[in-house]
């Protein structure tokens, strides 16, 4: 396990939940899309841009992509049926 690319990969999770989160408090549809559109695109950019800026290895990048992708499946059946919607 690497703990680089599980952390990048957790900052950009981190980053594109929070864009889905945001999306639940505002009473608009189309401020809540720009909110789930920002917010996803946002955490998968952010992941290449690090691995950039830090010069991490390919194999760490390659790694940090699937941590992610593992993340955003889990973190998307935990949204479904354990957080509500709001009401």
């Amino acid at each position: 396990m690497d703990i680089t690319a599980l952390g990048i990969s957790l900052l950009g999770f981190a980053l594109m939940y929070g864009g889905v989160l945001m999306a639940r408090q505002v009473d608009n549809s189309g401020s809540a899309s720009v909110f789930r559109i920002g917010g996803i695109f946002m955490g998968f950019m952010l992941v290449p841009l690090l691995h950039s800026a830090l010069g991490s290895e390919l194999a760490s990048a390659t790694l940090s992509g699937r941590y992610l992708f593992a993340m955003v499946i889990i973190g998307a059946l935990v949204d479904y049926f354990v957080v509500k919607p709001r009401a």
